[in-house]
Formats: structure tokens, C-alpha cells, sequence
């Protein structure tokens, strides 16, 4: 009897260890998770500076999210964001749904470039949101977590626009804030992939309609306008 209380101390201390570790690397986790499943995603590098977790309070702050541009563009970043804050539901942490509260974003940089076709990073992007969920569709029967975004906000967004049509300009203005609510209520979750779509599609479909209003996409105005059209459909 005394070696089986012993045994059960030690193992009640491991796992006492092992929990203190998962908390003390929480935020590295969570790092890595962003950077992994958003490189995934979205088919391009997402890296993050940092992220700090406070589960009482039920915070989250994201520090240095960058997002690359799509091969075949330059090398600037396609999204610098410095500082993410989000509200978490802590109570929805056990359950089958995450609740997030809120995303906020301010101040956001955005480099929209323009190809000679009249495509962009921005439409490249979605073509790898697309693709990435028709494929993992197929690959994986599993179940997949799903979410609630209460409230999303993107305000601020200064937007450097170029492109290849008129390579000696350049445009420079700042983004009308973007508000959504509500992402997946109506269907009880939806997953990852369909919460990363759903925001690219809003966020890319305001930059090229603010872009569009602006000299440099004059020129290709009706290359851009079947894209702006389908971004207005079922995408």
C-alpha cells in the first residue's frame, strides 16, 4: 500500500509538472500554432514577434503578426500588424465551440501590388484560401474545431498600392475601417479555413475598392472588375 501511494504521488507530480510546462510555454504554443496553421492557410510565411496570454482575464495580445506576399510578388510584407487584441470566452474553452469575443487590429500596414494582368497579391491570397480548403476537404474526415468571432475590427490600415501596369507610381491612403460580427453564429462554429476566408474576403474586397477609387487602378479598372464581382457574389 505504501509503494502504491508513493507511485501515485509521483505521477500526480508529473503530471502537476507537465501542466506547469504547458502553462509556462503557453504563449509559445500559441505562436507557433498562428504561424504553422496560418502559413497553411493562407500558403505564404505568417510569423509572429509574440503572443501574451491571460486566461483570468480572458485576453489575448498578438504582437508582430506579419504576413508574406504570395510567390511571384516582392518581398515587402503583404500584412504588418503590430498589435492584435482579442477577448476570449474562457467558459467556451472546454466546449465544442471557441467563442472568441473580439479581434481588434489598429494601425495595420497593407502593400497592395498589382500584376500586369490585372490581377494582385490580395487576389492570389484568396486563390490560396480556395485551394487550400477544397484540399484539405478531401484529405482529412476528421472534424475540425470551430469557432464564434463575436466582433472583428481592422481600422486604420495604411495602404501602399503599386502595380506593374503603372510601375512609377505609387499610391499611398488610408483604409476605411472594416467591422464584422457575428462570423459563424448562424451555422453553430465554422472552422478555421472558413473564419480566415470569410475575413480575406472583407479585408481584400475593401482595399480594392479603395485602391480602385484611387489613380492607379483607373488603367485596369476592368481587369479588376470580374474579381470586385465575385468578391460582391458567392466568392
Amino acid at each position: 500500500m505504501k509503494k502504491a501511494v508513493i507511485a501515485a504521488g509521483v505521477i500526480v507530480l508529473v503530471l502537476a509538472i507537465v501542466v506547469w510546462q504547458l502553462a509556462a510555454n503557453l504563449d509559445g504554443i500559441v505562436a507557433g500554432v498562428i504561424e504553422d496553421t496560418g502559413s497553411e492557410v493562407l500558403k505564404t510565411d505568417v510569423s509572429v514577434s509574440g503572443v501574451s496570454i491571460d486566461l483570468k482575464a480572458g485576453t489575448a495580445r498578438i504582437a508582430g503578426l506579419t504576413i508574406a506576399n504570395p510567390d511571384g510578388y516582392s518581398s515587402a510584407n503583404l500584412f504588418e500588424m503590430e498589435g492584435i487584441e482579442v477577448g476570449l470566452d474562457i467558459g467556451s474553452l472546454t466546449k465544442d465551440v471557441l467563442v472568441i469575443k473580439s479581434i481588434i487590429i489598429q494601425s495595420p500596414k497593407v502593400n497592395f501590388e498589382g500584376d500586369e494582368k490585372g490581377g494582385s497579391n490580395m487576389q492570389t491570397l484568396m486563390d490560396n484560401i480556395g485551394s487550400g480548403s477544397e484540399e484539405e476537404a478531401a484529405s482529412e474526415g476528421g472534424e475540425e474545431a470551430k469557432m464564434i468571432i463575436n466582433r472583428f475590427e481592422f481600422s486604420g490600415a495604411q495602404v501602399k498600392a503599386t502595380s506593374k501596369l503603372k510601375p512609377d507610381e505609387v499610391v499611398e491612403l488610408e483604409l476605411p475601417t472594416v467591422k464584422m460580427s457575428n462570423i459563424g453564429k448562424a451555422q453553430g462554429g465554422v472552422t478555421a479555413d472558413v473564419v480566415a476566408e470569410e475575413i480575406t474576403k472583407e479585408l481584400v474586397g475593401a482595399v480594392i475598392q479603395a485602391t480602385a477609387k484611387s489613380s492607379i487602378n483607373k488603367v485596369i479598372k476592368e481587369k479588376t472588375k470580374g474579381f470586385l464581382d465575385k468578391l460582391k457574389g458567392d466568392g
